[in-house]
């Protein structure tokens, strides 16, 4: 039997918030029954035995990350250290539609990041706890041996975030075990991607810019990170400084790093999937995922930047030269802080 993912959304954009409605509660209810499930089961060629634990090899995929064993006694808490506009959201959306991953909270919980980091479950200032995480976070459900929670915050690996992430994680690691998991892309795009989500939301009164305008405004923010500043549409993409500060505390076979150019290649799936400790699904089932994800989000997206009455923002060759040559110095670092051959 084969799953049957929803047909594609309509180009009417009057019809297309029902459509992607329609689609997510099809697909929802799809993925909780028996034939979904039966698609989800263990085959010798899909996946790794749970008994082993090794390391990946390093390629165009991803770095560092490896095979994982649950514990008897618990799940796991599947934390992206980010980062923003690089993927997460897509890697969110396909894990969730896994029978045992939880299927409540949202996808952004800042509990992690320190009480000064705009909680959605907020600890008020106390110190982190278990207990208050799943019931705050999760309504209360905790995953068991073979499950997983999700939180996929992507500002947990910023500069900002990072020494208050890694104090909370140190502090409950006694009581949860967690697995992370970092999306790149290539930063200068990252960057381009991020001024484009700012016009379409209105963020900052971007609303109505222009691209010649927007550019003015990146350009600004690249003079400033230059001058010693902080914008984090410029210094997000500056991975090697945090991934540096994350791994003196953490081991890699704990952090799957992910090349975001391989977010639609099924091989890189089931490393995830085997990083986390999931149970791997058939390469038919993945190629569905994916598709019903990218086609859903493509659909939810252009309804958003038509709500907003604009388009994506294209920086000009100049600005991207700009922002290429600012990044190259990080990125020679960050190949050399993976030890792979350069992504982009």
């Amino acid at each position: 039997s084969t799953l049957q993912i929803p047909p594609c959304l309509p180009f009417d954009p009057m019809l297309r918030t029902v459509a992607v409605a329609v689609c997510l509660l099809e697909f929802v209810a799809a993925s909780s029954s028996a034939e979904y499930l039966s698609l989800l089961q263990l085959s010798a060629a899909g996946v790794s035995s749970r008994n082993e634990t090794k390391r990946f090899a390093a390629d165009n995929r991803s770095v560092f990350g490896s095979d994982f064993t649950h514990p008897e006694d618990r799940g796991i808490v599947a934390v992206s250290l980010g980062y923003q506009k690089c993927g997460t959201t897509m890697m969110w959306d396909v894990l969730k539609l896994h029978p045992d991953v939880l299927k409540v909270g949202p996808k952004e919980l800042h509990y992690l990041a320190g009480p000064d980091a705009g909680f959605k479950c907020d600890h008020e200032g106390a110190p982190p706890s278990m207990d208050v995480f799943f019931k705050d976070c999760f309504r209360g459900e905790m995953p068991s041996r073979g499950q997983a929670a999700l939180d996929f915050t992507p500002t947990y690996g910023t500069k900002e975030y990072l020494p208050g992430f890694k104090k909370s994680v140190r502090a409950l690691n006694h009581s949860a075990t967690f697995r992370f998991v970092a999306v790149l892309r290539e930063p200068a795009a990252r960057a381009v991607s991020s001024m484009s989500m700012k016009r379409k939301n209105n963020e900052s009164n971007f609303g109505n810019l222009t691209d010649e305008e927007l550019d003015k405004e990146l350009v600004q923010k690249l003079q400033q990170r230059q001058r010693g500043g902080l914008p984090r549409a410029i210094t997000d993409g500056e991975y090697a400084d945090s991934l540096h500060g994350w791994l003196k505390t953490f081991d890699k076979d704990s952090l799957l790093v992910i090349n975001n150019a391989a977010l639609n290649d099924v091989q890189t799936w089931k490393r995830i999937h085997r990083h986390l400790g999931l149970e791997v699904p058939s390469n038919q089932v993945i190629k569905q995922m994916l598709d019903y994800t990218n086609t859903a989000y493509a659909a939810a997206q252009a309804l958003k930047y038509e709500e907003a009455n604009t388009e994506y923002y294209e920086a000009s060759s100049s600005v991207m030269k700009q922002l290429r040559a600012h990044y190259k110095p990080y990125d020679r670092r960050l190949w050399d802080l993976l030890g792979v051959s350069p992504w982009w």
